[in-house]
């Protein structure tokens, strides 16, 4: 499934919304884990299928991508073999809604290549070239450019680079 809304919510957790009619979903709740892969443009035209399609009718969706899966190591879900970076998750919690879940899952382990490295051994956001989709132009969109730095340990206020 192609997720459009979630993120990490907590030092070691992450949440993503879910149609409740979702094969995610199902998925999820039986085996008590997913994986969150993260795609890069080149990826597009597969995660907007993924998005758009319902494994409930097109029970080979995964397949027709032609993208490859494995088992994940540390958790009991499959990982993208093509992605750069993936966050394997336990679920956590499911916070119930009428057409909408949040699904809540801690990070037990995060997979990353070591293209998408600094020079300390972090991973460089930009690199990834991750993928979004705003959902206000209905368009996707790939990682910008850095415009900040957050607030550090001493509390002092952001600095802008301009």
């Amino acid at each position: 499934m192609d997720s459009t809304w979630g993120g990490i919510s907590n030092e070691n957790e992450i949440s993503i919304c879910i149609s409740s009619e979702r094969k995610t979903l199902k998925n999820i709740m039986l085996h008590g884990a997913f994986t969150v892969s993260m795609s890069d443009a080149s990826f597009l035209e597969a995660c907007d299928y993924l998005g758009n399609e319902t494994g409930n009718e097109v029970p080979d969706k995964f397949e027709k991508t032609g993208l490859k899966a494995t088992k994940s190591k540390y958790v009991n879900a499959p990982i993208i073999e093509e992605s750069t970076l993936v966050i394997e998750c336990e679920l956590k919690e499911i916070v119930r809604g009428n057409h909408i879940h949040a699904i809540v899952g801690k990070m037990v382990n995060v997979a990353v290549d070591e293209s998408v490295l600094n020079e300390r051994g972090k991973i460089d956001a930009k690199k990834t070239g991750m993928l979004f989709f705003d959902s206000f132009s209905n368009s996707y969109f790939t990682l910008g450019d850095k415009v900040g730095n957050a607030w550090n340990e001493g509390r002092e206020f952001m600095t802008l680079n301009r």
